[in-house]
């Protein structure tokens, strides 16, 4: 099968992290034995340094066809203009060269508004993945809705990566949504493994926390929280880098925690392995998510994490594998870190490694996604 994927990005040794989602499921999917194009549109401002203009390369096996074009903060109708003509020009060459696809597999409203006159000119299975946090918010903008619900009524299949979301796509458009969740890349990460101490050497209960420094992570109040672990000994590591760095560093400072809480910035997938392999426990306090990949990596090196009912962890945290708190709530994060304190020795790892691996491997998903492709294309058969 021959599979499109149109994404507004892919990683990069700069930023690594840029359609990461996205990428790794076309990595699966090519893995799986399909045949796997990237059409990508990055959009970004010119602050965000890369290669501009029209070119093709290939990774990983897969072919991948970028337009940079740096706009930045325009309005939506601007981008999406923009958009749909430099996707037109990439598509022409993807089939010049590549031959039409079977699917046209597009993640977030935004990249499927842009592929809608493909699929009014070619009548190809269209599939969306909706990923946007904007969607559980309790109000949505009306810019997104209206072209989200432009984008959801033309796919032949909306997918939703939780069932949060898909509810919320549900709600707000009529449209039923798939739960098909995000892959955890697990050649990247290694199970933990139990630490060694030295002869007369304590144990520093080590939490990690991963995400990119801006309020809606709720950095800001996991530090506040950690005066439920005073006098104690521990260390908190976060990896991200983001515009609330300064106000965390003047936080950590005003609380004297500066031999507590490290800032570590942005790190490759291989040292965040190395991290989370010394940590004891996994912690965020994201005000809203659609899924959360940071927990099922934590989760996949057999940590233990700490995760707030904010729209997707919700689907896979539990008692075997940690504790769910409800969002914005200060004193339910101290009374999480202060029994994860006392109990973290008593979760399996092993077994929150292996239930993680069995949701969320990259074959379980890439097999999900074939058997909604097959059905599609059946239809269109028909």
């Amino acid at each position: 099968m021959k599979i499109l994927i149109v994404t507004s990005g892919y990683p990069t040794e700069k930023y690594p992290l840029t359609g990461i989602f996205t990428y790794d499921q076309a990595k699966a999917l090519q893995t799986y034995g399909h045949e796997v194009i990237i059409a990508s549109i990055d959009l970004r401002s010119i602050r965000r340094w890369r290669r501009w203009g029209k070119y093709t390369f290939k990774r990983d096996n897969i072919t991948i066809y970028n337009y940079s074009f740096p706009l930045g903060a325009f309005p939506f109708w601007v981008l999406s203009c923009f958009g749909k003509r430099l996707l037109k020009s990439l598509f022409k060459d993807i089939v010049r060269q590549e031959g039409f696809p079977d699917i046209i597999h597009s993640h977030f409203f935004s990249s499927a508004y842009i592929t809608i006159p493909l699929k009014e000119k070619y009548n190809i299975p269209f599939v969306i993945t909706e990923h946007s946090s904007s969607l559980n918010q309790k109000a949505v903008d009306k810019t997104i809705l209206d072209y989200a619900e432009k984008a959801y009524l033309k796919a032949d299949k909306v997918l939703a990566v939780s069932s949060i979301l898909s509810n919320n796509v549900e709600k707000l458009f009529g449209v039923k949504a798939t739960v098909v969740p995000n892959i955890v890349d697990l050649s990247s990460i290694h199970k933990k493994k139990k630490i060694e101490l030295k002869e007369g050497e304590e144990h520093v209960f080590t939490l990690i926390s991963i995400g990119r420094l801006f309020k809606r992570k709720g950095f800001d109040l996991l530090i506040e929280a950690l005066s439920a672990l005073e006098g104690k000994k521990y260390k908190l590591l976060i990896i991200g880098d983001g515009e609330e760095k300064n106000n965390l560093i003047k936080q950590i400072n005003n609380a004297n925690l500066q031999d507590h809480v490290f800032l570590l910035g942005l790190k490759k997938r291989t040292e965040i392995a190395d991290y989370l392999n010394k940590s004891d426990v996994f912690v965020l306090a994201s005000h809203v998510e659609t899924f959360g990949v940071v927990y099922i990596e934590a989760m996949a090196a057999g940590l233990p994490v700490i995760a707030t009912a904010c729209g997707g962890p919700e689907d896979f945290v539990n008692e075997r594998n940690g504790i769910l708190i409800p969002p914005n709530n200060a004193d339910e994060l101290k009374k999480a870190l202060i029994k994860m304190y006392n109990t973290y020795q008593n979760y399996d790892n092993d077994a929150i490694s292996e239930e993680c691996a069995r949701k969320f491997s990259p074959h379980s998903i890439a097999t999900q996604l074939t058997e909604i492709y097959s059905d599609l294309l059946k239809i269109k058969d028909v």
